[in-house]
């Protein structure tokens, strides 16, 4: 007999692999009657409805193509109102977390707020460009035109929605796309604006680079660093990212290792990888390469990008997902870290389950 955490493990991997149903009736009151959306798709890995399980959070995408045979089922008690997951012959009453409350908002000069913020679960996203540098193949990033964000227009737009209680945030990812080289001074200045306004703690998701940025953001209050290596598999890496390929492992390493030294680990610097991209084993090497750092990895379970060159590969079927989540369970443990990230809300788009270790929080 699986206990409670062993299912809903499960559950979230049958999320993750398969979406999930959305009944008509669960449908129709999320959605107030069809007069607000489900979900908004600027995302791919938070494109779906987030909810949570006691101290499990799952985004689950639930319109996409691959959302054809779920295993899980969202639906609602018609007598006291609660929703709730059928899975596993199990029914799971939920908590569905709403979107923010300032979609439709525009700033004073008529911009709307989601071109610069996002928040998903507790944390607000903010990207001070749009688009990319990069041009990775599996990121509608690569899609978008690339512009820089306005200082005023970036803060604004943090203002309002760090003021959100339909969807309150607790802190602050600086993320979005990597900025041309002619572009860093600016990038950097909007970074330590940002940092040093805001009135809740500031990670930063970035590629390494040369020069002291690190220390820079360290010493105007930066909390952590996201810095993702994505796909470990060197010949994949180079035809789906090549411009973060370039960088290479060494780089990688030497960027995290500083920005371990600076901070002092503890979940504060950790690296995403992406499941489903890469065979197996390369990314459980993968793993290993960052736990080894004492670099918390992270586990983002691909979820394919609409209008990007990979938006009809399929995601990671259920033992794949089944067979890194527990080989990577071995390797932290082996390396006194944690799968990442430490924040128990923003798991929701990770392969991430609390344990009840303490090390695992809320923001």
């Amino acid at each position: 007999m699986l206990n409670e955490i062993d299912l809903l493990t499960k559950l979230k991997i049958s999320c993750f692999s398969k979406g999930i149903e959305i009944t008509s009736g669960a449908a129709s009151k999320l959605s107030h009657g069809g007069t607000i959306p489900l979900s908004i798709h600027e995302y791919a890995t938070t494109g779906g409805i987030t909810f949570r399980i006691g101290d499990v959070f799952i985004n689950a995408p639930f319109d996409e193509w691959f959302c054809n045979e779920p295993a899980a089922i969202v639906d609602i008690e018609q007598d006291s109102g609660k929703f709730f997951v059928l899975y596993g012959g199990r029914k799971f009453f939920i908590t569905i977390l709403p979107l923010p409350g300032y979609l439709g908002l525009v700033d004073n000069n008529g911009h709307p707020l989601t071109d610069i913020s996002m928040s998903h679960a507790d944390r607000l996203r903010i990207s001070p460009i749009s688009g990319c540098a990069f041009g990775c193949s599996f990121c509608d990033f690569k899609i978008k035109k690339y512009d820089l964000n306005s200082e005023n227009q970036i803060i604004n737009s943090m203002q309002k929605a760090v003021e959100d209680t339909q969807l309150p945030i607790k802190h602050i990812l600086i993320s979005g796309g990597t900025p041309n080289e002619k572009d860093y001074s600016y990038y950097e200045k909007v970074c330590e604006k940002i940092i040093t306004e805001a009135r809740v703690p500031v990670d930063i998701m970035l590629a390494p680079r040369q020069g002291g940025i690190l220390e820079n953001f360290i010493k105007c209050g930066c909390n952590g660093f996201s810095i993702n290596l994505e796909i470990y598999n060197r010949e994949i890496a180079n035809k789906l990212m090549t411009r973060k390929w370039d960088l290479g492992l060494s780089q990688y390493a030497r960027f995290i290792n500083k920005a371990l030294e600076l901070t002092g680990g503890n979940g504060k610097v950790r690296s995403l990888l992406i499941l489903g991209l890469e065979p197996l084993e390369d990314t459980i090497k993968g793993i290993e390469f960052l736990a080894k750092l004492g670099c918390d990895p992270v586990l983002s379970p691909f979820r394919p990008a609409r209008g990007t060159s990979l938006e009809k590969w399929h995601p990671p079927t259920e033992e794949f997902l089944k067979s890194v989540y527990f080989e990577a369970q071995n390797i932290v443990s082996r390396y006194g870290v944690m799968l990442g990230p430490r924040c128990i809300p923003c798991q929701h788009n990770t392969l991430t389950i609390p344990t009840g270790n303490s090390s695992y929080f809320y923001s």
